[in-house]
């Protein structure tokens, strides 16, 4: 997390704004009290958070097995019954 005084801000506000689009929370403050915070849009960022869920699902179904038979073999089973 970034803390910066608001009028410090403004001379850096593009930096700043790259800094969060890498996923950096930026707090503006003024007179020390926090007044503002630029981040990533959430929606950005919980598109990653899935995928990355999506990506350890698909490992863990490669790697474990449900006695003789693949979690794939038990949800083809469960379709076709």
């Amino acid at each position: 997390m970034i803390t910066i005084g608001i009028f410090e801000a403004k001379a850096n506000l593009g930096q700043l704004a790259q800094s969060a689009a890498a996923g950096e929370v930026v707090v503006l403050t003024k007179r020390g009290k926090p007044v503002a915070e630029i981040r990533a849009p959430q929606a950005e960022v919980a598109h990653e958070n899935v995928r990355a869920a999506i990506d350890a699902l698909r490992k863990f179904r490669r790697a474990n097995r449900v006695g003789a038979f693949t979690i794939a073999e038990l949800v083809a089973e469960g379709r076709r019954g």
